[in-house]
């Protein structure tokens, strides 16, 4: 009777302790949208991501830079012995256009004793104004127009690049959180088990020296409150190194890395949602969907298609290069400029120029398009790893969610064994050694859960990263 007495004593002290143990005042949890918001906000590769995209928007303005207008000025003078033998004057405003097409104005005035006739201009000056035009290579599409069309391509590039480093970081970032959540979890659950192994030893002494117990059971229950102590202490260190290695993703403002404290903490499993559930057939909209949602395929499509644009730059350049120019030239009276305007009054030109064998020409068309097999095969590579990749994680999150509800069941059924175990001890057919091997089998399967936890966390965010999406709106 009375060692029935102090069995359930002991039982109500110990429910009394692990709950005093898993409530510390003054800690703040760390869930994991909060920590993947400080991710994405403040750390640098998330910041340089940035960057990148800035880069893409820099190279549009300055491919657009090769359609600004700008003004030309030529002067020339030459005195001798008091002679003037020439000036010269020309300045214009020269107008490029995306089609090719050059817009030109300009105003001429020479004077001098020795002025080649060419040069020669009314007094007043001559002013022009006329086009430039490609009739050859340049046509179609010219350097400028394919700087600028690749510009944009390399803009949207950098837009995928930016996914590419933030879904690669928040892999990473959840990889190493869910291993920090693992060893707090575990923590906890060892430092219960040591706290009840402690107790029991104190039962056991004190059972020992009122002559209830035998010396024997006193050193079996110092062994495992030992065996406990150093796998708690083990973990511990575990944890307290993951925890540095989590500070390197939590950054703040200016710059400032942020360091992990005591105060705060991981979450408990019991607290954290499975990752989704999803039916079987919800992968095929998404194996169909990753051409035009993944950002790897996305940069290879973009790659491709700068390709096929230098291409069409490259069957341009094996054209002859033809250009005709045409100016309307006007004497201004007065401050009338247009008062003499004629149709009989204008300088027209016209230049042709192509390479007899261009070898250079087509020696650089066949380069680009092996570089453009080359990426396509790239492309159907990277699809198959993609898709594969996405497929692996999928049956990885499947199988884990029948491994965790398993091993559920599996403590579940540990608990009855241990508490069959103990109401047996508590009518004296069992023994000390008995319940140290169930409360050792039980540890066991919770920390293997914890585990199996851990790796379905792991396995969901893998998933979200195999498909390019994995921390991303």
């Amino acid at each position: 009777m009375r060692l029935r007495l102090k069995n359930k004593i002991f039982a109500l002290f110990t429910f009394i302790l692990v709950l005093y143990s898993s409530t510390v005042k003054g800690q703040k949890t760390l869930e994991i949208d909060e920590f993947l918001r400080l991710v994405g906000n403040y750390h640098p590769i998330s910041l340089a991501s940035e960057i990148v995209l800035q880069k893409g928007e820099a190279t549009i303005t300055k491919a657009r830079g090769s359609f600004d207008p700008y003004a030309k000025l030529d002067m020339n003078e030459k005195n001798f012995e008091s002679k003037e033998y020439y000036s010269l004057l020309n300045a214009g405003l020269v107008i490029p256009t995306w089609y090719g097409i050059e817009l030109k104005t300009g105003y001429e005035a020479n004077t001098g004793e020795f002025l080649n006739a060419e040069n020669t201009v009314p007094n007043s000056g001559i002013w022009n104004a006329g086009i430039s035009a490609p009739l050859g290579k340049g046509l179609f599409i010219d350097k400028r127009r394919a700087t600028l069309k690749d510009a944009k391509l390399y803009s949207n590039a950098t837009i995928n690049e930016r996914r590419i480093m933030k879904n690669d970081l928040f892999y990473k970032a959840t990889t190493e959180y869910w291993e920090w959540v693992n060893l707090w979890n575990q923590q906890k659950s060892l430092e219960e088990m040591v706290t009840v192994a402690q107790i029991r030893f104190n039962a056991v002494t004190s059972s020992f020296l009122l002559g209830d117990k035998p010396a024997i059971d006193t050193l079996e229950a110092k062994i495992q409150l030992q065996n406990r102590v150093a796998q708690l202490l083990q973990v511990n260190q575990l944890y307290k190194n993951q925890t540095l290695e989590l500070s390197t993703f939590l950054w703040y403002e200016n710059n400032t890395p942020l360091e992990i404290t005591d105060s705060l903490t991981p979450p408990l499993f019991s607290t954290i949602s499975a990752p989704f559930n999803h039916s079987n057939d919800s992968l095929l909209p998404i194996l169909n969907n990753l051409n035009s949602a993944h950002p790897e395929l996305l940069v290879n499509q973009i790659d491709i298609q700068r390709l096929e644009l230098e291409k069409r730059l490259k069957i341009e350049s094996l054209k002859p290069n033809i250009r005709v120019q045409y100016n309307i030239l006007n004497e201004p009276l007065g401050n009338d400029v247009l008062a003499n305007v004629s149709p009989n009054n204008y300088k027209w030109g016209l230049s042709i120029s192509t390479p007899i064998f261009l070898r250079k020409e087509r020696g650089d068309l066949r380069l680009t398009n092996l570089k453009l097999n080359e990426s396509e095969l790239k492309l159907e590579l990277k699809r198959v790893q993609v898709q594969n990749k996405v497929i692996q994680y999928y049956n990885e999150i499947e199988f884990l969610k029948d491994q965790v509800a398993l091993m559920e069941n599996v403590v579940s059924n540990y608990i009855l064994l241990l508490d069959g175990e103990r109401e047996k001890f508590n009518f004296g057919s069992s023994s000390l050694f008995l319940i140290n091997s169930r409360e050792k089998s039980l540890i066991e399967s919770q920390l293997k859960l914890m585990t199996l936890k851990t790796k379905h966390q792991k396995a969901y965010y893998a998933y979200k990263w195999a498909r390019g999406s994995n921390g991303l709106n």
